[in-house]
């Protein structure tokens, strides 16, 4: 027949077995079982490979690892002090299987209410929460770095894009200067290549040297028409000692040019005809009957000089006869 503390005995193991999650046990102050739940058992099995029984001591299972043994006592007898608390601690033989352990422990009180008799346990597996954990704090590590070092690649982008930028209004503001360098380069080469020389008062001389196609003819012009309003002269002398080649092309130019400075008011010398071009010119039929020629640049020169003086006399004859 069984006895009602047996009833009740069986009925607390109905209870604590019902909770298929959390281990429970309860020790006395020797650290002997006095009861616990089937998670528990099967916790101590798999941690120690060892089964448990009421009245035996908790820590003689812990005894292969000290320093188990050593943490499990001292919670103890904390919870047998009257302290009620919360550790998470790893327990297990490592020939088993160690794994975290969330316990709660609270004192159990004598029928007197004061004095402790023992101590009861609450235990969570959370090595698997602990391991989530762990895995999210790496995760969470890993995806910060990786916005670090994107921020840091963005930050490095935008440094190279300033320096870009800025290396290319460098060589914008050296193409603009190459580009006027160039430009005043070639108004110069333009200068040199086509001068217009005053070298007696009312007396300017253009020396041309090379060929003189469409383009250069135009600057040409251009140039000594300019300087002939600047000056105000009265001759011109155009020198072509320094032209190889005349065709009819570059004599047309020539005619031209003639013309442009009579319409100034001025009268346009040519010099320096070779005898090569003399002779290719007349075998081209052209016609320089239009233009003054002269031998050379001297005897042009000495011309214009007697041509003003004689003027300058005429100018003086008329002014007497006037007073």
């Amino acid at each position: 027949m069984t006895s009602t503390s047996d009833q009740y005995r069986t009925l607390l193991r109905g209870i604590l077995d019902a909770n298929r999650n959390t281990a429970i046990f309860a020790l006395d102050r020797e650290y002997r079982y006095i009861e616990f739940n089937q998670v528990h058992r099967t916790d101590m099995q798999g941690a120690w490979g060892k089964e448990i029984a009421v009245g035996e001591s908790i820590l003689e299972f812990t005894r292969s690892r000290p320093e188990d043994y050593t943490k499990a006592k001292e919670q103890f007898d904390r919870a047998l002090c009257g302290e009620h608390f919360v550790e998470r601690v790893a327990y297990g033989d490592a020939q088993h299987v160690r794994r975290t352990f969330e316990t709660t422990y609270w004192p159990l009180h004598g029928t007197d209410g004061s004095s402790v008799v023992g101590l009861a346990a609450y235990v969570t597996d959370v090595t698997e929460q602990i391991r989530a954990e762990q895995q999210l704090a790496e995760y969470r590590t890993r995806l910060e770095k990786a916005l670090e070092d994107s921020v840091k690649e963005v930050e490095r982008i935008k440094s190279l894009e300033a320096d870009l930028a800025e290396r290319n209004a460098e060589l914008s503001s050296r193409a603009d200067e190459h580009a006027q360098l160039v430009e005043q380069l070639r108004l110069a080469v333009d200068e040199l290549s086509t001068p217009v020389l005053e070298v007696w008062r009312n007396v300017l001389v253009m020396p041309i040297v090379g060929v003189i196609d469409t383009e250069r003819s135009g600057q040409m012009v251009e140039r000594l028409l300019a300087e002939l309003m600047r000056h105000g002269s009265r001759f011109v002398i155009v020198d072509i000692t320094g032209v190889a080649t005349v065709d009819t092309s570059t004599a047309d130019r020539l005619i031209k040019m003639a013309r442009s400075v009579e319409l100034l008011g001025a009268e346009c010398i040519v010099t320096g005809i070779q005898p090569s071009v003399a002779q290719t010119l007349v075998s081209l039929g052209v016609d320089f009957a239009s233009l003054l020629t002269q031998r050379n640049l001297k005897h042009a020169l000495e011309l214009c000089i007697k041509r003003l003086a004689s003027e300058a006399a005429t100018e003086a004859l008329v002014g007497a006869q006037e007073h």
